[in-house]
């Protein structure tokens, strides 16, 4: 009878132990997942994105911290490069040339 108790006195000892340590344990946060890698040669000579990079920083503006986060630069600040016409295409601009007959 005496060897029950202490086994019942055991039991409850280590199953409250396991209860408390499922219990309390602190939950380890998930790690976030990196940001993609932006493309630094985008940035515009002088603008707010290369000014920060350079002090090694982050641009703050909310276009390019929206546009960063997908792994974009923003358009507004560093608008891309316009391309140079075709040089058989006419230009937009240009008058029509006269029909010949």
């Amino acid at each position: 009878m005496k060897t029950l108790f202490r086994l019942l006195a055991l039991v409850a000892v280590c199953s409250s132990l396991a209860i408390a340590a499922t219990t309390t344990a602190p939950k380890k946060p998930a790690a976030a997942p990196a940001a993609p890698a932006v493309d630094t040669t985008k940035f515009k000579t002088g603008g707010c994105c290369e000014k920060n990079e350079k002090d090694g920083k982050h641009c703050t503006h909310p276009c390019c911290v929206k546009a960063a986060k997908d792994g974009k630069v923003c358009e507004k600040c560093n608008p891309p490069a316009k391309e140079a016409p075709a040089k058989d295409a006419p230009a937009k601009d240009a008058p029509a040339a006269p029909a010949t007959k």
